[in-house]
């Protein structure tokens, strides 16, 4: 068998493994394990479809695509005869099946920017075992819905760029495109940003050489935005806030750490801290980055393992350790991009300048998110880094196609991929098998069922 067709089922296997180790979570994981009550807002949801007013609960002011669509697969399940516990695990099972999909997604990404298989194979396995996305997909919550849109707008952005590359008419995907971010809207706040690879796709349509295709594009756009924009508008008639939080009506995080601004530290990384204490705490829970770091890479405010069970304290150091592996790989591969290209091209080639830049910066307004939400709300609750997994993943994505299939990649490559399907395993297995202790000793409250 040749090498291509060896990493090619490779790739196949990391989309199975990655799977799998999201459907043994959400398996193993009740229905009201959450950071957030999302369950009371599709119960209210339910009663009649109409939506609650912003200030009704403390998610109720969240945008109502995921809470509708989990409304309608609980009401469905209760109507084919299932019980209500099997009703919620049905609701819960809609976002590792969008994880699943993401992952597809993902691959046929990295197919576009046509890269050798070897690297498609590394990028993936970052995907398919990131913690926090397996997390958060096995959680009910509308964040992993944003997560899937935006990885299905990168997706319809590049089949955007091939098409006006080769001049064929792009008005399908286009029209796609501009759908996942309004969709993207309809599901979190920040899914606004969305809203910048059709706003880009636009702007190269400006060239003398695609104008004509404006006159369909400037009222798609202006509808998109519009849509996009709807939902902000509403909440704002609902309450006078402009981008309302639930915190503007409710003080239940007002106990948090560190609770002041001036406690927050967004200068350090305390990483033997967390060496010491994989888990939250006083002593890493005002540090910014820390909480961004400890939250990608592990279960660190504990929702699925226990400080409880000694092992998870081993886990955690060769959880944090994987991470800066991470950093470490990725930076490499950075530098060695940079130095590949010291020699300014004055001739730039605006279809790859777009290809990667503009996923880049999108990522980057993602990771902004957490700071911004700390700025308003200093507690920890605030720096998730679930609140920017869809940058991390597009920042991946993106990262891994300015890889080379140099020595380095090859050398190192087989070793970086089979670090992060044991680190994947070990982790899953290790949930599977401490669930039952652990589920009584989490660090926030299993939600009641309605």
């Amino acid at each position: 068998m040749s090498k291509e067709k060896s990493y090619k089922y490779l790739v196949i296997g990391l989309i199975i493994l990655g799977s799998v180790l999201r459907l043994t979570v959400f398996w193993v994981s009740p229905p009201n394990n959450a950071y957030d009550d999302h369950l009371e807002v599709i119960d209210i949801y339910t009663q009649d479809f109409d939506r609650p007013a912003p200030f009704q609960c403390w998610e109720c002011y969240q945008p109502p695509l995921y809470y509708y669509t989990g409304a309608t697969v609980f009401s469905i399940s209760k109507i084919l005869g299932a019980s209500q516990i099997t009703s919620w695990k049905m609701v819960q099972a809609i976002n590792p099946l969008l994880s699943i999909l993401l992952l597809i997604i993902a691959s046929q990404i990295l197919l576009l920017f046509k890269m050798q298989k070897i690297v498609n194979a590394i990028v993936l396995s970052f995907i398919a075992v990131l913690p926090r996305d397996i997390f958060t997909a096995a959680m009910i919550g509308n964040d992993y819905m944003l997560v899937f849109f935006s990885v299905l707008a990168f997706y319809l952005f590049l089949k955007s760029l091939n098409a006006l590359k080769k001049g064929n008419i792009v008005w399908q995907w286009f029209i796609a495109l501009v759908l996942a971010a309004i969709l993207g809207s309809l599901t979190k706040q920040h899914g606004l940003l969305l809203n910048l690879f059709p706003a880009v796709i636009f702007l190269l349509l400006i060239k003398k050489v695609y104008r004509k295709m404006l006159y369909w594009a400037i009222p798609i756009i202006l509808l998109g935005v519009l849509c996009s924009l709807l939902e902000e508008i509403w909440k704002y008639n609902q309450t006078g806030h402009l981008l309302v939080s639930n915190q503007d009506y409710f003080n239940y995080a007002d106990n948090q750490y560190p609770g002041s601004l001036k406690k927050v530290e967004f200068f350090t990384f305390r990483i033997f801290n967390l060496f010491q204490d994989p888990f939250i705490s006083q002593s890493t829970s005002a540090s910014f980055f820390t909480e961004l770091f400890a939250r990608t890479f592990y279960d660190y405010e504990w929702r699925f393992i226990s400080p409880k069970t000694s092992w998870f304290y081993y886990l955690g150091f060769i959880a944090y350790s994987i991470g800066l592996i991470w950093f470490t790989f990725f930076t490499i591969v950075i530098a060695s991009w940079v130095k590949s290209n010291k020699k300014l091209d004055l001739k730039i080639n605006w279809h790859s300048a777009t290809t990667k830049l503009t996923p880049i910066l999108l990522a980057f307004l993602f990771m902004i998110v957490p700071f911004l939400q700390t700025l308003r709300y200093p507690y920890f609750s605030s720096m998730k880094s679930m609140f920017m997994l869809s940058g991390i993943i597009l920042l991946i994505l993106t990262l891994g196609s300015l890889m080379k299939n140099k020595s380095f990649v090859k050398r190192i490559g087989a070793v970086i991929i089979a670090v992060n399907i044991i680190y994947g395993l070990v982790l899953v297995v290790s949930i599977s098998i401490y669930v039952n202790t652990s589920l009584n000793h989490l660090h926030g409250p299993l939600w009641p069922i309605p």
